[in-house]
């Protein structure tokens, strides 16, 4: 399916690009009101033409310049988050990452994020592994009593929702969707709490959670489907991820 040290070895080389602007870049907005920068389009480019070299069958979805190509046989698509938490990587803030999934409309087969200014690479084995650099990780049961309880959320979220006064816990936000999912994926966090965003704010996470015994589910407890994702090129809710238990939790909990 994929060699995994070639994969992890390319998302290093992405991330060695990236580190070549952080703190030394001029974002630029997109008509969709979110920044982009060169080390975007860079990063990109690098991983869109080594994914098709070794790849030339499948489809291909990424941020940047509308890239979105069907298979040429069979059905599996790479998606391509160049710089997940392009605002905080033009603050010069550490929490961003190089992602690249590997869905088709019924698995998530692998997911890769590295985060150059951590040293953390999380990614899948295809035994169904989900490591943390050379860490396996497992998802822990959470604890939704504990004033520690943690749930990671996007910056805005409570401009439509509220918290009811029985959560004890924390919410925090760390400025990078995928860096939230990880997380939430691998035990960091009980669950993140995810806007409704485009399919390569979720596609590498994907494979770490569902591996994991965790969940995707919109707010109103539909689970999310990796067909829809792909028709829709995004989620059409927001959405809770993590711990089966955290999130039937959490969807009580925030109204």
């Amino acid at each position: 399916m994929y060699d995994i040290n070639d994969l992890k070895a390319l998302l290093l080389e992405a991330g060695k690009r990236a580190m070549k602007h952080f703190r030394n870049v001029t974002p630029s907005w997109k008509t969709n009101n979110t920044y982009v920068t060169a080390a975007d389009i860079e990063v990109q480019v690098f991983l869109k033409t080594e994914l098709e070299r070794r790849f030339p069958d499948d489809g291909m979805i990424g941020e940047e310049n509308g890239l979105s190509q069907e298979p040429r046989a069979g059905n599996r698509y790479w998606i391509i988050d160049p710089i997940d938490g392009t605002a905080s990587f033009a603050r010069g803030f550490p929490t961003w990452g190089i992602a690249v999934g590997l869905l088709t409309p019924d698995d998530a087969l692998g997911g890769f994020f590295y985060m150059p200014t951590t040293g953390d690479l999380f990614y899948t084995t295809q035994d169904g592994g989900v490591w943390r650099n050379d860490e396996q990780v497992a998802l822990p049961t959470p604890d939704m009593s504990s004033s520690e309880a943690l749930l990671l959320a996007w910056p805005k979220w409570h401009t439509r929702y509220t918290v009811k006064p029985e959560f004890t816990g924390k919410i925090r936000s760390l400025g990078s969707t995928l860096a939230h999912l990880c997380y939430a994926a691998t035990g960091s966090a009980d669950a993140a709490f995810i806007n409704r965003c485009p399919i390569w704010d979720l596609a590498a996470g994907l494979a770490m959670l569902f591996r994991n015994g965790g969940v995707l589910e919109y707010v109103d407890g539909t689970p999310v489907t990796l067909d829809a994702l792909l028709r829709q090129r995004g989620a059409s809710q927001d959405m809770f991820a993590g711990h089966p238990d955290a999130v039937a939790s959490y969807r009580k909990l925030i109204t």
